[in-house]
Formats: structure tokens, sequence, C-alpha cells
């Protein structure tokens, strides 16, 4: 496991993101080439099987890269990676290596074959098991393989309420929030 990370579960997951946070979704082309983008909308689906579900546009660089690969990397970014998921989403992983560009600091994931930015809460290393496409989006469905999250930042759930657990929520543009009150009980 990375180091400053520990392992949750797989049908732990969900608590990575069931609260909603923007994930960035870390794939690999079939020439080798990393690339990743911010996805807004994702949920998690099921405990058992540890399934969760990605909105990603078909004519996305990302979208054909889960394609071909059938893997990605749900990262959760932390709050301080605003710029990252800003910067990330706003250009083409067609048009530009997004991780030699941006000088993204990052190791490779255990299981799936893409980088992880150094300094997420925590990542969840998917296989896609279902495309589903509607009128106005698709959607990927997949099983998570392998969790971890940054070590203060969980203890059995997501400590959203403490700086190592602060995640992004998208409100549009680039406008984010994050939950800076703490838990209501």
């Amino acid at each position: 496991m990375q180091k400053g990370y520990k392992a949750v579960a797989a049908d732990q997951s969900h608590r990575l993101i069931n609260h909603g946070p923007v994930l960035l979704v870390a794939t690999k082309n079939d020439t080798g080439t990393y690339d990743i983008a911010p996805v807004a909308w994702n949920c998690p689906v099921s405990k058992d099987p540890p399934m969760l579900l990605v909105v990603v546009g078909r004519g996305h660089r990302t979208w054909e890269n889960i394609e071909r690969t059938g893997q990605f990397i749900a990262v959760v970014p932390h709050h301080s990676q605003k710029k990252l998921v800003c910067e990330t989403g706003s250009v083409s992983g067609r048009d530009v290596d997004k991780y030699e560009t941006m000088q993204i600091e990052s190791f490779r994931g255990e299981v799936v074959d893409a980088l992880v930015p150094r300094g997420c809460v925590g990542f969840l290393e998917c296989r896609a098991q279902e495309k589903l496409s509607g009128p106005r989006a698709d959607a990927i469905q997949a099983r998570v393989l392998l969790a971890a999250v940054a070590e203060p930042a969980f203890d059995g759930r997501l400590l959203v309420e403490t700086e190592a657990g602060r995640t992004l929520h998208h409100l549009g543009e680039k406008v984010f929030a994050t939950d800076s009150e703490g838990l209501v009980t």
C-alpha cells in the first residue's frame, strides 16, 4: 500500500464517496499515456459487491480509455486540490499529457494501471462492469477492486470534519463547497 494510505475493505469503499464529492477519474490510453479528468456526478451503487457509478461523456477521452482498458481509478481529491480539478477539466487528454504538462505528482495504482495524484483523500481502483447510455448522459457502473484512504482521514468513515478528510463538492462552473461546519448529529 502507498505510504500514508491505509486499505479500506472493498465493501466499505462507499464510505469514501457517499457524501457526494467531485472525483478525478484516472485512466491510461492504449498508447500508454495517462489521463485524468474531473467527474462531478457519481455515486455508490452497492456494498456487496462493491460498485460505483460515474457519469462520463461518451465523447470524452476518459470514456474511450475506460472502454478500451476496462478500468480506472476514482480519486477523491482533497479540498486543497481545487486548482488541479479545474485544470484537468479545462483541457482534453487528446490534446495534452496532463500529468506531464501540469506536473502532477502521482503514484501508480496497486491493481489498476493508472496514476493517483499525491495528496488526495483516497482512491477506488475499479473495473468497468456495464456502460449505460442515455439520451443526455452516459454512465459507467464499475466494481471496486481496491480502496485506500489517507490514514488520518478515516476512522470507519470519512472524517470530513477534519482537515485531512475535507473534500470538494461541485456547485457549478468553478464553484465548489467543502464541509467546514463539521457534523450534525
